[in-house]
Parts: structure tokens; sequence; C-alpha cells
């Protein structure tokens, strides 16, 4: 019998179901270990510091969801609090354990840090591209079971297309989702490089990093007013190539929902 989905019942209720509902028992810090599909990948040091204080003058208020795993125990969700205890100098802490599997352990570790707003849209983009290739997700699916709007997934997925350098950016806060959005739009890595230094230079916001990508300043073709139009209007790379009396269209696309997506934007009749 396939056990029931958790993401069912609603984000904010399935981590306070499952604390309210579970039993609490103290656990050695060394026999925990840090869970590899953990949805997070940085973690700033400061406000783990600050928690660490707060844990040795109130101790652990929450506990750590973990899963039996041999040898010890996995975390499912309470990644940041465990690192905390363990500079606090706690030597156990208290758990839940729950019998998951893999999928349900790593959407609950998504739920938490969702919640909490602690995963940069990087981040983000792994988890759901996980989400994707792993479980089976469609981004309608995965869009309608966290309470988000579909072309919001499809969005957040397609910055991991972008170059390294440009995610690094996006990573450590120096550039916008949004930003990552329109860079992704531009025809190469070199045109991508001038927006970045006027953003990181001037502060430039998305609005005027739109603006001048419209200005045109970096055109190569005799067709860039009809390939910035299809891309503001499709929200993804076009290339116009003509000669000889023919030529190509190309419209870039990153997954079956990004396909669906630009299917239903061309054939509306709205």
């Amino acid at each position: 019998m396939r056990k029931k989905d958790p993401l069912g019942k609603g984000l904010s209720a399935i981590l306070k179901d499952i604390e309210e509902k579970g039993t609490t028992t103290l656990v050695p810090v060394a026999q925990i270990k840090a869970n590899p599909r953990q949805p997070r990948l940085t973690v700033r040091q400061e406000p783990l510091e600050d928690l660490a204080n707060s844990i040795k003058e109130k101790g652990l208020l929450q506990p750590i969801l973990v899963r039996k795993k041999e040898n010890g125990y996995e975390i499912i969700a309470g990644e940041r609090r465990f690192r905390a205890c363990r500079i606090a100098g706690l030597t156990e802490v208290p758990v839940i354990v729950k019998d998951v599997d893999d999928r349900e352990s790593l959407e609950m570790a998504l739920i938490e840090n969702i919640q909490r707003e602690d995963l940069s849209p990087i981040e983000l983009a792994t988890v759901y591209t996980r989400f994707v290739d792993e479980f089976g997700y469609t981004h309608e699916a995965l869009a309608k079971k966290i309470g988000i709007e579909r072309s919001s997934v499809s969005n957040i997925i397609r910055l991991l297309k972008l170059p390294e350098w440009v995610k690094g950016l996006i990573s450590d806060g120096k550039l916008t989702s949004g930003h990552g959005r329109v860079l992704i739009t531009l025809k190469n890595e070199a045109e991508q490089k001038k927006y970045v230094k006027k953003i990181l230079s001037e502060g430039a916001s998305v609005r005027e990093v739109e603006r001048a990508r419209k200005a045109g300043t970096l055109r190569r073709s005799p067709y860039s007013d009809i390939e910035e139009a299809l891309m503001d209007a499709l929200k993804t790379k076009v290339q116009v190539t003509y000669a000889r009396n023919k030529g190509k269209l190309i419209i870039e696309f990153y997954s079956k929902d990004d396909l669906e997506r630009l299917v239903e934007t061309l054939c509306s009749t709205d």
C-alpha cells in the first residue's frame, strides 16, 4: 500500500502535525548524521551562532525530525538546529523518529525550508528539479502541492540554465532571481557579463536591466526587434535567422512543462 503523500494536507500543517503526534526521545549527537539530500546548500554562520547561544540559554525548544538509518539516525528536518546544537556543545538532542522513504524525507525537508524562507533561488531550483526528475512530478503538479503558480516553478527551474558564475551570484544574494530571468533571455554569455556588471556596479533593478536590454545596445541581428518582442512575450530565448528567402525561428524550452507553457501561450486566442 502506497504511503500517504505528506504534501496533500497543506504546507502549514504538516510539520506541526508530525511534531504534535510524534514521541520525542533524546538521542546522542554522535548518532545523528546530516541528510545528503538536504535542500539547503549553505548556512550563514552568524545566525547559526545566534541560534546556538539561544539553545545554550533556553535549550532546544523544537525537536529535530529524523529517520532511522543503519548505525544511527538521518536528519529529515532541522539541519540548522542540529548544527547549532553541536556549536552549543550539546551531547544529546530531542528528536522525533519517523518512518519515511527518500521522497517523503525530501518533501519534509523542503517544506521546512520553504516555511522559513531559508532556500536561495538556486537551491529551490535544484530541489524542484529533483522532484521532477526523481519523483516524476510535473511542474503543474509540484506547483499545486506547494501552493504556487506553475509558471513560478518553471521560472525557478530555468535558472539552472545560467552559467555557474551567475548562479553563484544569485546564491550569494548579489543578484535576484528576477535578474536571473532577464539574463537567461540574453543571447550569449558576453551579453550576460555586460548586464551583470551593470547590476553590480550601478545597483540596477530588474526593470532597469529590462529597459537596457530593450534599448538594444548589443544588437547583433537585423531582426532584434522581432526577437525582443518574442522574448518578452514568451519569457525564453528566441533567435531569428533569414537568408535567401528562407529562415528559422528558434524558441528554446527547458522541460516538457516549459514546452507546454509555450504551446499554451502560442496557441492562446485571447
